[in-house]
């Protein structure tokens, strides 16, 4: 890569009358006046003193500092922190290190709550004030990605990668390489992704980055799939199980990942849903745990496994219930739905869908909306046409001519292996587990 120009600030909102403004209106759209006006004053006391700094005849800081009140309980450490630091007129490089690191927690958490722009801001700011620290470059670039700022996020992250590379950051170096393969996917350029992609992990392999060998390798799997290649997919999920090593916490988002591919692509239920059993043990995040609920009870159905489906459909109803969150209900009652579909129950699958689109509906989930709407206008009356029973049973009459039978199920059964985390006195491994090698 050649050595890249600086990208200059990344403006957020160039054309607001009241600089920084959208930080109120994102928090507020999250259910969080009093905390975006608070992050509004920090965001704004932070520029000011940066430009203190760089012009002494700028204005400066007011002694009082920012009215907390516990709004924000996840920051209520790195807040207080920053409001002393900013105060200091003079800062020595431990302080400008201290400052930026306060800027970059308050960016993830903004950008965990879904506030992009503000976390946006919150990385330009951390970045400014600690320049030489490639990975706020990093984070720049990937928030300006998932903006779909596509420039910005390529000139960002191909800075990061320079930066990083000039002071022997090879994990950022390599995250940075990520990025832009995740942009070019994005963007559609699936031969480009894919030679980023795999830059990756020659990178990271020749630094000796296991973990981030295994995210390139799963990248991989996903992008083989898109390009009609399943062979090359499950042959790069081997390698991904070698790469992590077994007991890592990354095998559970890859055996997740495989087993809805088949499910979902190719029909293989019995595989999928063996691995999603497996996942049971491991997966407990409440979001997460509801989608396994369902995509096994999809699975199970077209499998023929129909008290497993009898389980897995009280389990996620009665889940769905005690989260009032409603994260990804939506998503899992769209698979209860089909799942319903596929053993003929129409009314457990108008159930389901019907409650899918009030959800998506309420919460803004186009795609989720779309699917909802087509599976009620299947099941749609008192009488069932053909049209509506080819529409739930497409997942029995899919076929997986291109996958063996063999293939899925050796690497659903190394899967499951790969999820146990070995109990003795091995000491090598991210769980203390001795490295594997596949065939």
């Amino acid at each position: 890569m050649c050595h890249p120009r600086y990208p200059g600030p990344i403006q957020v909102d160039p054309d607001e009358r009241i600089p920084y403004l959208y930080v109120t209106r994102e928090l507020s759209e999250a259910g969080m006046d009093e905390a975006g006006l608070v992050l509004w004053q920090v965001l704004r006391d932070v520029r000011t003193w940066l430009a203190a700094i760089a012009a002494p005849e700028a204005p400066t800081l007011a002694e009082e500092g920012w009215k907390l009140d516990g709004l924000v309980p996840e920051l209520a450490v790195s807040l207080p922190v920053l409001d002393r630091l900013i105060r200091d007129p003079n800062p020595d490089p431990d302080t400008l290190e201290a400052v930026a690191v306060a800027c970059m927690h308050v960016g993830l958490w903004a950008e965990d709550v879904a506030a992009g722009h503000t976390a946006l801001a919150f990385f330009q700011a951390a970045e400014d004030t600690d320049g030489e620290n490639p990975h706020y470059a990093y984070n720049l670039g990937r928030v300006a990605r998932k903006l779909a700022r596509y420039d910005e996020a390529e000139r960002w992250l191909k800075w990061a990668h320079w930066v990083a590379r000039g002071a022997a950051r090879w994990d950022v170096a390599t995250l940075a390489l990520s990025g832009l393969g995740n942009l070019h996917r994005q963007r559609g350029n699936l031969p480009l992704a894919m030679r980023f992609h795999r830059a990756t992990r020659r990178f990271a392999r020749k630094h000796d980055l296991r973990t981030l060998e295994g995210d390139a390798l799963y990248d991989l799997v996903g992008l083989s799939f898109d390009f009609g290649d399943p062979q090359q997919g499950i042959a790069y999920a081997w390698r991904a199980i070698q790469a992590y090593g077994p007991g890592h916490t990354r095998i559970y988002r890859l055996a997740k990942d495989m087993a809805w591919l088949w499910m979902d692509r190719f029909g293989e239920f019995e595989n999928a849903a063996v691995v999603f059993i497996a996942l049971l043990d491991h997966v407990w995040e409440p979001k997460h745990r509801i989608t396994l609920y369902a995509s096994l009870a999809r699975a199970a159905a077209c499998a023929g496994w129909r008290d497993v489906f009898e389980r897995m459909w009280i389990e996620s109803w009665a889940t769905i219930r005690q989260q009032p969150l409603r994260d990804f209900h939506a998503v899992a009652l769209t698979q209860l739905a089909l799942g319903a579909g596929c053993i003929a129950d129409w009314e457990r699958a108008r159930m389901a869908a019907t409650e899918a689109l009030r959800i998506a509906q309420s919460r803004g989930e186009g795609d989720m909306v779309l699917l909802a709407e087509s599976i009620l206008n299947s099941v749609h009356g008192d009488v069932i046409g053909e049209e509506a029973i080819h529409t739930f049973c497409q997942d029995r009459q899919q076929t997986a001519t291109n996958l063996r039978d063999e293939d899925t199920t050796a690497l659903a059964t190394a899967l499951m292996g790969a999820m146990g985390v070995r109990r003795d006195d091995s000491p090598i491994g991210p769980a203390r587990t001795r490295p594997v090698t596949f065939a």
